[in-house]
């Protein structure tokens, strides 16, 4: 036979009942406070990516111009052309003119 559960038993069940509830939307409450703050930091890491691409982008295009430039340097007709135009280099019996810029 069973005997009913008296008022005591059912008032510490509720009361454990309510503690679960309790401790449960703190948790809940918690996580979803972290996911959210989280969110905001994956959000300002995606625009830092974003950004370290583009500068990525960027510095390969210099690279690779640089490289070009290099490149052209073992050329000996561009190395007198450069040395006629930025240092006034002229040839054997070649008479140079400066004309002024405005």
């Amino acid at each position: 036979m069973r005997q009913a559960p008296s008022p005591v038993t059912k008032r510490g069940q509720k009361r454990r009942i309510r503690m679960f509830l309790i401790v449960m939307f703190a948790v809940i409450g918690w996580t979803g406070y972290t996911a959210y703050m989280q969110s905001g930091i994956l959000d300002e890491k995606a625009t830092q990516l974003k950004q370290l691409r583009e500068e990525e982008a960027a510095a390969k295009q210099l690279h690779a111009e640089l490289a070009y430039k290099a490149n052209r340097l073992n050329d000996k007709e561009y190395v007198a052309e450069l040395a006629r135009k930025q240092y006034f280099m002229t040839k054997p019996g070649e008479i140079l003119y400066v004309i002024p810029e405005n």
